[in-house]
């Protein structure tokens, strides 16, 4: 979703006449943000189609429905083009656009591409990958490396925070499990928490519960007086990060974008039910550059997690190098280059002319 609405901010930018709508489910987080922000959306029926039995049986039942729902919806906006960017109701939409023969683009987050993109891969013009092993996943000479696109007021806000300079003492660290939180990262920094408070070290941390989380972790938090600051969720992440020093977090695509953006290191311990593994793999790409370091999330104890940002909490040199290995990662003008390029793909300039 969040890629979505960065792509279609870059598209109004260069197409200041064009228009843009969303596709999504109506019990999914779109249904509430798109709106707010002022975008049209249709919403049809989708699901997982994996396993077998009753489940699967569901999911390939909504999925059908949601295919013809996704034909009147073509009809009736008549789109120039269509991206799919992931989720459930990308895929009957992306099927309905290239059996009716409006261009397919594709915009791929994690670094293994999901069975879904890569079936429609083989459809699509082109597919914009956000990491650059993903690229070979699909046809040859169909996906290029872009790098992930991310809403304009972050990309504005890391840049900001970067000409500022960074934060002051105490060393801070974000730690979020994503938007709905995760139990494992909640549970390891009260845990730091405890250690920082009952030996001393000037750590803190900004802690993103989730909606779930957050009672039981305020009032343990206030209850033993740690040096956690928790919070359930917000959309202005740009300014919680501005705040840090480093992120402690899963290795979702898309946070790691944001996180490379204001050149903030990064401790990742990726999710480890992930499809095919490929938080890991986001791990890996991410990492190689300089820019963390990662746990499996069986081997990431406290003491372990606590040493590593403590190292760069000590040794400014140390933190310098992994900020710059962050920095190289990022890609600040992805979602411009993507649209560009789509645009071109199609045969219209940037203002929309043909």
């Amino acid at each position: 979703m969040f890629p979505g609405i960065a792509l279609a901010e870059a598209f109004l930018s260069l197409s200041p006449g064009g228009s843009v709508s969303f596709v999504g489910t109506e019990g999914g987080l779109e249904a509430k943000v798109v709106q707010a922000r002022g975008f049209a959306i249709d919403f049809v029926s989708a699901g997982q189609v994996r396993g077998k039995g009753a489940g699967g049986l569901h999911g390939m039942a909504r999925m059908i429905g949601g295919l013809g729902a996704s034909f009147k919806v073509l009809r009736r906006r008549r789109p120039d083009f269509v991206f799919g960017v992931g989720g459930y109701a990308s895929v009957p939409v992306s099927l309905a656009a290239a059996a009716s023969g409006v261009p397919l683009f594709l915009q791929e987050q994690n670094a293994v591409p999901g069975r879904a993109n890569r079936m429609l891969g083989r459809t699509a013009r082109r597919v914009y990958t956000g990491f650059g092993g993903a690229a070979a996943c699909f046809p040859s000479g169909r996906a290029s490396a872009f790098g992930n696109p991310v809403r304009r007021e972050i990309v504005e806000a890391a840049a900001e925070s970067r000409r500022s300079g960074p934060p002051p003492a105490p060393f801070t660290v974000f730690a979020t499990g994503g938007s709905q939180g995760a139990r494992a990262i909640n549970e390891l920094v009260v845990g730091m928490g405890r250690a920082v408070r009952s030996e001393g070290g000037g750590m803190r941390f900004l802690l993103q519960t989730g909606d779930r989380e957050f009672a039981t972790v305020e009032s343990v938090v206030k209850g033993e007086g740690l040096p956690i600051e928790p919070f359930p969720f917000t959309e202005r992440i740009g300014d919680v990060f501005a705040r840090c020093h480093a992120v402690l977090m899963r290795a979702g695509a898309l946070s790691l974008a944001e996180a490379a953006l204001f050149g903030r290191p990064c401790v990742l311990i990726p999710y480890p039910f992930a499809a095919d593994r490929h938080q890991e793999k986001n791990a890996e790409e991410f990492c190689a550059g300089g820019g963390g370091i990662w746990f499996r999330q069986e081997k990431a104890s406290g003491e372990k997690v606590r040493e590593a940002l403590s190292l760069w909490a000590k040794d400014p040199d140390r933190r310098k190098a992994a900020e710059e290995g962050a920095v190289a990662f990022s890609r600040p003008d992805a979602a411009m280059a993507i649209i560009r390029s789509a645009l071109g793909e199609i045969g219209r300039g940037v203002d929309g002319s043909v």
